[in-house]
């Protein structure tokens, strides 16, 4: 499989079809190789969405995305009617065009695979983990198997690390099952997660998922992280006060065992579900690890929706004042004290992945928050946290 390095250079629609369907030979193409309809969605200067066939096929994957700004939810609207209406081909911008679609692949792999299915590609957006998301979808329009592609090698060993970890987890409802993975490849192909979008806000329901999280009889310490995080800060050349950073690191002394667990990484509405249960779901554990600290993944959830919803930045405030948070740390016993120096960890390992991915807005953000919760650590310590 063929995966492009070139990160500045543009995706071309075919280019991704080349990835996404390699050939295994010129014998198996001859028998597996279709001549199809493609119907290409852009953003920007390159494709977003590509549907192979029959656009209305598409219709469950595109109902499940749920753009978050409202321009572009208007936008998204016209789309879905378009399709439903099988008027997408003639929407502006879309352009439409014909491949030969080579399969054998996936009939490899996949041992339920039909030339039934259709194929709906959303290709993710740049970064140095950028990859393809495949849906394939039945002539019932349930879709069948999602599948995960690298279109960048760091995207490779990302989507290996979540197959690893769903297989770790594989006795868990509340997640997708490993159906394939190609090691030498960097793909794997999962079951799709039937649920409907989540909106904004944290409730008991995401509570009750961060608990599944714990990992029983494990306990881990905040220090055990000050080495890994000092030498990130150190291989960095970040443009970031060194003496503030010295500071924050200084908080990771803490030396006592907290409750470990399994750490998402991408805690974030848009990686959550209603289940059919109505429970929550999780998708994508790209960069999840199996053995963490507690409150991570709510420091991800409260300052992601505090940067990218244009909030108050008094993220500190809302994570020690929040109702079912409280609730959190009582469950896993967390000391009021452990509060600041877990925080601090979740700042200061975001900061240099903020900047090692190139997103300087996120990492001067990420930097005054720091700074925030350096001057609430100088206060006396408030009664609503402890």
């Amino acid at each position: 499989m063929l995966i492009p390095t070139d990160s500045v250079g543009l995706l071309t629609t075919s280019h991704i079809l080349e990835v996404v369907f390699p050939a295994l030979g010129e014998a198996l193409t001859n028998l597996t190789s279709e001549d199809c309809l493609v119907h290409v969605i852009p953003q920007s200067a390159e494709p977003r969405w590509i549907i192979v066939g029959d656009p209305r096929k598409a219709l469950p994957i595109l109902r499940s995305w749920r753009p978050w700004n409202l321009k572009s939810r208007l936008r998204w609207s016209a789309v879905l009617f378009a399709a439903s209406i099988e008027m997408l081909p003639r929407l502006p911008g879309v352009s439409n065009s014909r491949a030969w679609i080579e399969s054998s692949y996936w009939r490899q792999g996949l041992p339920e695979f039909s030339e039934d299915w259709s194929v709906v590609i959303h290709v993710g957006s740049r970064s140095y983990t950028r990859k393809a998301i495949v849906f394939f979808v039945g002539r019932d329009l349930l879709v069948k198997v999602v599948a995960k592609v690298p279109l960048s090698p760091a995207a490779a060993f990302a989507i290996l690390n979540e197959a690893s970890i769903l297989d770790r987890m594989n006795a868990a409802s509340y997640l997708p099952k490993v159906i394939f993975k190609d090691s030498r490849c960097g793909v794997a192909a999962q079951s799709w997660l039937d649920g409907r979008p989540v909106s904004r806000g944290f409730t008991a329901a995401h509570l009750d998922l961060l608990s599944l999280l714990a990992n029983p009889g494990h306990t881990t310490r905040v220090s055990d992280y000050q080495p890994q995080v000092s030498a990130q800060l150190d291989e960095l050349d970040l443009p970031f006060d060194r003496p503030v950073l010295a500071q924050a690191l200084g908080l990771l002394s803490l030396d006592e065992p907290l409750q470990g667990f399994v750490e998402h990484r991408d805690f974030a509405p848009w990686n959550l579900k209603w289940l059919p249960t109505e429970r929550l779901g999780l998708l994508d554990w790209e960069w999840a690890v199996a053995n963490s600290l507690p409150w991570q993944d709510i420091c991800r959830f409260f300052y992601l929706d505090d940067v990218h919803f244009n909030g108050p930045g008094r993220v500190w405030e809302t994570l020690t004042g929040n109702r079912l948070l409280k609730t959190y740390r009582r469950r896993f016993a967390i000391p009021a004290h452990a509060l600041m120096a877990l925080t601090m960890h979740y700042l200061l390992r975001v900061l240099c992945m903020d900047w090692q991915s190139g997103n300087v807005r996120l990492a001067h953000y990420t930097f005054r928050q720091i700074q925030l919760l350096l001057d609430a650590c100088r206060r006396p310590a408030d009664s609503t946290y402890t």
